[in-house]
């Protein structure tokens, strides 16, 4: 008994035990290729978070800042997406040519930089998003209180003391509006790649400082949601060879049942197996 039980564990053990993943060394060649890809979906989610700055006409602050964050995570699910396809990807290329290699062959530079590598997506993050990020930290120490300024004079002062020098000369500093300089730009540029996180806040004029020292957080989340699902890409990609695994041996089962069955039947109603025809049985009975 002691030596089934102890055979049982080591054949669990050895089950248990699996090869590492193949790293691939040379993957500086696919880093463009997936900017590339990412830069897309940059484009496309910020498009998206442009369009969605209608929700801060909705007064309810519950019921935007609850669809505000259905929408952020719906971008992060595609940073995610994107980042899980290539790793699940790259897990497959590792493994085939963990093989290919294991049989004595040498990979090229292209097969090898096919192969799963963490930092392949860290590099890709920090390329895409590290100038944004950069621009976004920069922001946030510029980052000033809300002031009130006036804008346009009431139509009633202008009209009665507009030829009057000496009101209108003081009155006209409230109309006088600031140039866009390089803080400006690097702001807008910020709040555009931001634009959801942004309908979280109830008066985004008033609390312009408060997002602009939160943008650096805010700019985080992409590349963290993109490295996130290349980590994840190998366990994927080990699920879906489970499955396959699964749906090859349902298959099998299915053809052994059919071959079985017409084994059984036979062709041009012939008997198999001890089998008897109908017009045997009905003699049989006469008889009895």
């Amino acid at each position: 008994m002691n030596k089934t039980a102890e055979t049982g564990a080591a054949k669990k053990n050895k089950k248990k035990v699996r090869k590492p993943l193949r790293r691939a060394k040379n993957w500086g060649s696919r880093v463009g290729s997936l900017v590339g890809r990412l830069v897309i979906v940059l484009i496309a989610m910020t498009v998206l978070g442009v369009l969605l700055s209608a929700l801060q006409a909705i007064g309810n602050m519950t019921l935007r800042s609850v669809i505000t964050f259905v929408v952020i995570g719906a971008m992060l699910a595609m940073y995610y997406a994107e980042g899980l396809r290539e790793g699940a990807g790259d897990a497959s290329w590792s493994r085939f040519y963990g093989k290919v290699e294991a049989g004595g062959k040498a990979l090229t530079r292209e097969e090898d930089a096919a192969c799963y590598q963490p930092l392949k997506a860290v590099c890709v993050g920090a390329i895409m998003f590290g100038i944004p990020l950069v621009l976004a930290v920069i922001n946030a120490l510029l980052a000033k209180d809300y002031t009130y300024v006036m804008q346009d004079l009431p139509d009633w002062v202008t009209n009665s003391y507009g030829s009057r020098s000496d009101i209108m000369g003081p009155l006209s500093a409230y109309m006088q509006t600031d140039s866009m300089g390089a803080d400006s730009y690097i702001r807008m540029i910020v709040r555009l790649l931001i634009m959801p996180y942004i309908n979280l806040f109830s008066d985004p004029l008033k609390m312009t400082a408060q997002i602009d020292r939160l943008s650096p957080l805010f700019m985080l989340t992409y590349p963290i949601a993109y490295v996130i699902g290349y980590l994840c890409g190998p366990m994927t990609n080990e699920k879906n060879r489970k499955q396959e695994r699964r749906a090859k041996k349902i298959a099998v089962r299915k053809a052994q049942k059919s071959n079985l069955a017409a084994e059984l039947v036979g062709s041009g109603g012939e008997v198999h197996y001890g089998q008897q025809e109908k017009s045997a049985k009905k003699v049989k009975k006469e008889l009895l």
